[in-house]
């Protein structure tokens, strides 16, 4: 073979090369073209899935009970309280000594004075910055049960939540916890910010539920965007 024919191949032979690497190289990002919009596609979709697709879910509302469940223990006069004869949340009989007082009399002598309960029930303090009260001003509140255990409570930010009857809830009072049912949702009476509701109650449980005390409620079969829970 001459000098010349074989200078001839090693020419072709690089052609081909130059030309595969070309096809190459104008494969390989078509193929990177390809990836990046699959990757994008699957990103859109999974941001509509998340945003559309709800699941149970739990949430933790502020609630508080109804002031119509209480008796405020009130005086027509000025009073010094000196004592309460009964601890917070304790169950008292009717005709109990619950608060011992001072007043003053017609000569502004101060003079000793009881208030007792109502009725049967729990006893709750007041929450006052001073042991002087003014005229009408509660010194206490009396709970009294009602037989079926139903006491109403107003949810707040009740918008996005869905209530039923016999759904069962949780309450966060402090650092305890109590279970309740919830009996009734009184649709003429709540707005975007409030719901009021029926729970039924333990009995054993009522005494934690001081007019003063902060509390959560936990409902549960709430439904949920995922996007939501994932902020």
């Amino acid at each position: 073979m001459s000098i010349v024919n074989m200078f001839r191949k090693e020419a072709l032979r690089n052609q081909y090369k130059s030309s595969d690497i070309g096809k190459s190289l104008i494969k390989q990002p078509k193929v990177i073209n390809n990836s990046i919009l699959f990757l994008i596609f699957i990103f859109i979709a999974f941001f509509l899935l998340i945003k559309i697709i709800s699941i149970p879910s739990s949430k933790s509302l502020a609630i508080k009970i109804s002031a119509e469940n209480y008796t405020p223990l009130i005086y027509s006069e000025v009073a010094i309280i000196k004592s309460y004869l009964s601890k917070n949340g304790g169950h008292v009989r009717k005709d109990q000594a619950l608060i011992s007082i001072s007043k003053l009399n017609n000569e502004s002598n101060l003079e000793s004075d009881v208030i007792r309960s109502p009725s049967d029930g729990f006893f709750f303090h007041s929450k006052i910055d001073k042991n002087i009260t003014q005229p009408y001003k509660p010194l206490g509140y009396l709970l009294t049960p009602p037989a079926d255990g139903e006491l109403s409570f107003w949810i707040s930010n009740t918008k996005k939540i869905n209530l039923n009857v016999n759904d069962k809830a949780t309450l966060h009072i402090n650092d305890e916890k109590i279970t309740a049912t919830v009996t009734m949702v009184i649709n003429g009476i709540s707005s975007e910010k409030e719901q009021k509701v029926h729970l039924k109650i333990k009995e054993n449980d009522i005494k934690k539920l001081s007019p003063n005390a902060e509390i959560k409620i936990v409902l549960n079969k709430q439904d949920e965007k995922i996007i939501n829970l994932i902020k």
